[in-house]
């Protein structure tokens, strides 16, 4: 009797040990499955905007760079000759247009590079034909372009912004005939150190017809920027011009 007893008492003693092990063993899978998961939520930003808003900067269709300065717009350096543009754009990209002035044909001198797309700019060139190796000025003005001046100046940009950034008024081209809303003169103001060769084109919008007091603005004439006219309308750039410095 007693041996039977000791038998049942030893059998107890190696469940109950079993029954432990496995306790402990599935309490260190569970710490072992929490500190997994704790690590992998670690590893994962907080706001996941944040990853989305950097793969979210830059052009998505233009296939230059956008930056606008007086050395070079984007990849292209005021410097370039046709053929230097040619190795950077390729010559798929580019396309040679005619210039007409009030409908009258005059040459072909102008080069479209990247037409079509967010990338798209025009270059006028010193010479009348080829071979052009002398930028007179390259403009922007496709719609969707979006080059920017490293102070924030792109179409789109309100004149007040200008007038802000300048530091002062300016003074620009009346809205009516051929130059119309064509800033000429930074007045001595902040931009001409900054950006003295970019000239913006504005635009007021299109009605078919205005307050009296705008009246005062469509003109040829040469007019300022804080006119009382762009308090009520603050016209927006619609094109803008680099100039060579050469």
């Amino acid at each position: 009797m007693m041996k039977i007893f000791k038998a049942f008492l030893f059998l107890a003693i190696v469940v109950l040990a079993a029954c432990s092990s496995n306790e402990k063993k599935e309490a260190e899978a569970q710490d072992s499955l929490t500190n997994e998961m704790d690590t992998v939520g670690a590893s994962q930003p907080a706001d996941s905007t944040v990853a989305v808003a950097k793969t979210a900067v830059g052009l998505l269709d233009n296939p230059n760079t956008i930056l606008v300065s007086c050395d070079a717009v984007g990849k292209i350096s005021m410097d370039d000759t046709y053929e230097d543009i040619v190795s950077k754009a390729g010559k798929a990209n580019m396309k040679q247009d005619s210039v007409f002035v009030k409908g009258v044909f005059q040459h072909t001198f102008v080069t479209k590079v990247w037409r079509g797309t967010a990338g798209e700019i025009t270059i006028s060139w010193q010479e009348s034909e080829q071979p052009y190796k002398t930028i007179q000025n390259i403009i922007v003005d496709a719609p969707g372009s979006t080059y920017v001046t490293e102070n924030g100046i792109k179409l789109g940009s309100p004149m007040s912004l200008i007038n802000k950034l300048n530091g002062k008024s300016f003074m620009l081209i009346g809205f009516s005939g051929q130059n119309a809303g064509t800033l000429m003169n930074f007045n001595g103001g902040n931009l001409i150190t900054q950006i003295p060769c970019i000239r913006a084109v504005f635009e007021l919008p299109k009605m078919k017809s205005y307050p009296k007091e705008v009246n005062a603005v469509l003109t040829p004439n040469i007019v300022q920027s804080n006119n009382v006219a762009f308090k009520i309308y603050d016209p927006l750039v619609k094109k803008l011009i680099i100039n060579s410095k050469r």
